[in-house]
């Protein structure tokens, strides 16, 4: 029996491929190993650094944060020692409680009741900086000069 040509070219051609298997060389396991691991650090190299700039960023924030607690720390210890002084006291009552010392006489401003306000000494409304509670001091103005104070003085 005679094998024809192509019988013979299609046995050559799958002892070929037999012996043409590719082989995985201890060189390329190690290139395919190292090209894994070099990777794997890459990315572990970027997270690093991602999570070190937000917690540069978070102690950044902090420190910021102590400070504006210790300036007003500072500013309440400030306060408190003068809210435990004598000047705060005496301050309070002769403000708000209206005490005085002794042998001073208190002058307090009295309109007649019963008396129609008169329109040319009515007092107009006051501009807000001026309706801030800092003392009795429109009565007096008008007690004294009988018209309404100039608003471009306050």
């Amino acid at each position: 029996m005679q094998a024809s040509r192509s019988d013979v070219n299609i046995f050559m051609s799958t002892q070929s491929k037999k012996k043409r298997a590719p082989q995985f060389s201890l060189t390329n396991f190690l290139i395919v190993i190292l090209v894994t691991i070099a990777l794997f650090l890459i990315v572990d190299f970027g997270c690093r650094a991602a999570t070190n700039y937000r917690i540069n960023n978070e102690s950044e924030r902090l420190r910021d944060g102590v400070a504006d607690l210790r300036a007003r720390h500072e500013m309440l210890r400030k306060r408190l020692e003068y809210v435990q002084g004598d000047a705060y006291v005496e301050e309070i009552a002769r403000t708000q409680l209206k005490w005085t010392r002794p042998g001073e006489t208190v002058v307090v401003v009295v309109t007649p009741a019963g008396t129609p306000p008169d329109p040319a000494t009515e007092v107009a409304p006051l501009p807000d900086r001026l309706s801030a509670p800092q003392s009795d001091w429109l009565p007096w103005w008008l007690l004294f000069f009988d018209t309404v104070p100039p608003t471009d003085v306050f």
